[in-house]
């Protein structure tokens, strides 16, 4: 393998050893601190050379209407505002994500007229850059007064390890904005929420977060261990923490049985006024009014799209569960990544009659509406096909994001202006971007979007985007 000193001299890694191979390490930390140096240089000439001339300046929304807690410009209290859209510049020019370049310019302000130590710190190279973007980070939403006195208590210990940083900004946090530390810096009521994160697993898996009040988050758990000790008495040989998981989805199920018998509401889902056709609960009636009682499907509402060729689908039908699985055949979806047919067998066989099959939507149809906003279908198609924002580097799903026409909607234009060629999903944001910025992009026969700004293009696919200007 070989490779290059900073005197671009060519040398054998596998050969290094002893005190060439201390001195190379050395050489190559000198290199990466150079490098950050001058990423954060450029990225504060960036901001210099975009000034903010209207009322609209960058910030972490960039004009995103309520999107509560980032309404505040890049750099914190004492920097000057950007232009609006210059984190697309340094975004798709770095080849990094919107979200990352928000980062690094914000960073390069904070550094340059809130924290200027800690700035000099990394221009005569005796901190990492990272390390200094991570004090910029984590003073941003504190006040100039709150910043200067990090830079400054920093500066005088003369030391910027981990520990010291975390330190110091907590103690100026206690001391120039104590109502952020009212609860000790933990979740209050506030905060009270019930999440799910679909990617945070493999082959099925999710995550489920709550916090709410104790007493009632206590009870929810003891019910979960109360089911899984069933499970387990019943012969389940799970571990006691694989049946609690599993005890939320048979504790759905109870309460869906519960609605069903009509236990918790006198009145079913027609009124009460159920005929025999109507009754599809197996002749159950409530066991109070006596009246028939109409069947409610399962809690579970999510639309799940699974692509899989034709053979695995044969496979998944015909074939044993050991058979698929063994067979390694595996699936990709909209919600839960990719899962193996073996999983998708073991959902359809547990929702039995709540499970509702559905025609596949044509991710190529080619059709047309004569009015600006897509048809739900039309609309799916869309989001099927590209996945997720088609803005270079952009990785928002396409189910948050706008389906823009890629040629402008004219209301008094042509028909068959809204069709699936001339929709693409872009993310609120990188809309605004599209319609107000200096980015163009059309849609390439092969399904691939070419986007240009100024000199530069870019190529985006479903799999990512390669730049198509040379360095």
């Amino acid at each position: 393998m070989i490779d290059t000193d900073a005197a671009l001299a060519p040398f054998e890694v596998d050969d290094l050893d002893g005190d060439v191979l201390l001195d190379l390490i050395s050489d190559n930390t000198d290199q990466e601190w150079r490098a950050e140096r001058r990423r954060l240089r450029l990225a504060y000439q960036l901001c210099v050379t975009h000034p903010a001339v209207e009322a609209d300046p960058a910030s972490w929304a960039d004009g995103i209407l309520d999107l509560a807690g980032y309404t505040d410009t890049l750099g914190g209290e004492g920097t000057p505002e950007v232009a609006a859209f210059t984190v697309e510049l340094w975004a798709t020019a770095a080849g990094v994500s919107t979200w990352s370049a928000k980062r690094t310019l914000a960073a390069a302000l904070d550094l340059h007229h809130r924290l200027p130590h800690t700035w000099a710190a990394v221009e005569d190279l005796r901190i990492p850059g990272w390390k200094a973007c991570r004090v910029a980070e984590d003073t941003n939403r504190l006040s100039l007064e709150a910043a200067t006195w990090v830079d400054e208590e920093l500066a005088r210990r003369g030391t910027w390890g981990l520990p010291t940083i975390e330190k110091t900004i907590k103690t100026a946090i206690a001391m120039f904005h104590p109502d952020l530390v009212k609860n000790n810096g933990l979740p209050g009521r506030d905060d009270w929420d019930v999440t799910i994160d679909h990617t945070a697993g493999v082959d099925g898996t999710s995550r489920l977060d709550a916090i709410g009040d104790s007493v009632d988050l206590e009870k929810f758990h003891s019910l979960l261990a109360d089911e899984a000790a069933t499970m387990g008495r019943l012969g389940d040989t799970d571990t006691l923490g694989q049946r609690k998981a599993k005890a939320l989805g048979a504790l759905a199920d109870r309460q869906a049985t519960a609605d069903l018998l009509g236990l918790l509401n006198d009145d079913t889902d027609n009124g009460g006024s159920s005929t025999d056709g109507d009754n599809q609960a197996g002749g159950l009636v409530h066991p109070v009014t006596g009246k028939p009682v109409t069947r409610r499907r399962s809690y579970l509402k999510t639309r799940l799209y699974v692509h899989m060729t034709l053979a695995d689908l044969a496979t998944m039908a015909g074939a044993t569960t050991d058979a698929a699985a063994a067979g390694g055949h595996v699936a990709a979806t909209n919600l839960f990544g990719t899962v193996h047919l073996d999983t998708l067998t073991t959902w359809l066989r547990d929702l039995g009659t709540n499970a509702r099959v559905t025609p596949v939507i044509d991710t190529n149809r080619d059709w047309a509406v004569d009015h600006h906003d897509p048809p739900e279908t039309m609309r799916e198609q869309v989001i099927l096909r590209d996945q997720h924002c088609v803005f270079p580097w952009c990785t928002v799903d396409a189910r948050n994001c706008d389906l823009d026409h890629i040629e402008p909607y004219d209301e008094h234009g042509p028909p068959d202006q809204t069709r699936p060629e001339n929709l693409a999903p872009l993310c609120r944001r990188h809309h605004l971007a599209k319609t107000h910025g200096t980015w163009r992009y059309v849609r390439n026969r092969d399904g691939t979007y070419t986007w240009t700004n100024h000199t530069h293009a870019w190529l985006v696919t479903r799999d990512g985007t390669t730049s198509l200007t040379d360095p």
